[in-house]
C-alpha cells in the first residue's frame, strides 16, 4: 500500500484509471457530507438550548407555582 504522501502526489486521471478516481470522488463526498452534517448538529444544538431552554425552565417554574 502506497504511503499518504505518495498517494498525495499522484494525479488521479479518470481516463486512465476511472474507478480510483470515482472511489476517491466518492469517499470525499463522503466525508464532506459527514463533516456538513456534524456541523449541522452542533448549530441545531446551540438554538435549542438558547430558545428553548428558558421557555421549558419558565414553564416548570409556572407550573410548580400553579401548584
Amino acid at each position: 500500500m502506497a504511503s499518504d504522501k505518495e498517494q498525495g502526489s499522484r494525479v488521479l486521471n479518470p481516463f486512465v484509471n476511472p474507478f480510483e478516481f470515482w472511489q476517491n470522488y466518492l469517499v470525499n463526498w463522503i466525508q464532506v457530507n459527514r463533516g456538513f452534517y456534524e456541523n449541522a448538529i452542533k448549530v441545531n444544538e446551540y438554538w435549542f438550548k438558547v430558545f428553548w431552554e428558558p421557555w421549558l425552565r419558565a414553564a416548570v417554574e409556572t407550573k410548580r407555582n400553579a401548584e
